[in-house]
């Protein structure tokens, strides 16, 4: 098991376990945080940038849901998961991202270039150059 399927555990766990002790008092909004604070925790070093992308994360595709209460749902994990890929250097599994996606994540990059590792940065740039992000 990768760091990316891990963290995809993890979140299921979190998920599991809110249902379990909440039952119909479920909060989605209150998992969907754990979930970007796990992000956050689980990106030693880029907890930076690891914030940009789970603010972006929740603003775009949790805060906006029509079923809030249902959060997160297993398209949404798949992208904060794909969030973890990229900051994991593995485009692999990055196929959750959208192009609109892949453009405000370059933006955000962009934003904290300074902070970021110089390899981190020059993959980062590479990626995004090969997404047609920029």
């Amino acid at each position: 098991m990768d760091n990316v399927q891990k963290f995809n555990s993890d979140i299921e766990k979190i998920r599991k376990f809110e249902r379990a002790q909440k039952g119909p008092e479920y909060n989605g909004e209150n998992v969907c945080n754990q979930a970007a604070e796990l992000f956050v925790k689980s990106s030693k070093g880029l907890e930076t940038l690891a914030e940009c992308f789970a603010e972006y994360w929740l603003e775009t595709y949790i805060r906006c849901s029509p079923d809030s209460e249902n959060e997160p749902s297993p398209e949404n994990i798949e992208k904060l998961c794909a969030l973890k890929a990229l900051l994991e250097n593995d485009t692999e599994q990055t196929s959750a991202l959208s192009e609109k996606d892949w453009k405000e994540l370059c933006l955000i990059v962009n934003a904290e270039a300074e902070d970021l590792p110089l390899e981190l940065l020059s993959d980062l740039m590479t990626i995004f150059v090969d997404k047609k992000a920029y």
